[in-house]
């Protein structure tokens, strides 16, 4: 795979096992916080309903401190 060992792909392998629960963590409480805000806007009648989910991801990936 590009030129890589296997003692590199396996040290690769590794790091990911290791880091791979904070992402699903990350993952899971990111899309908990886009959900409450998709609910918030879509209640909001100033908002069209096309930037619902684009203004939801982008405040929840925002208050994460993932923008």
């Amino acid at each position: 795979m590009n030129g890589f060992s296997d003692i590199e792909l396996q040290m690769m392998v590794d790091e990911l096992k290791k880091i791979m629960p904070l992402q699903m963590k990350v993952v899971s409480e990111t899309s908990k916080l886009i959900a409450l805000y998709y609910v918030e806007y879509k209640k909001n009648p100033n908002i069209e309903p096309g930037d619902v989910v684009p203004l939801a991801v982008k405040s929840g990936m925002n208050q994460m401190g993932l923008n």
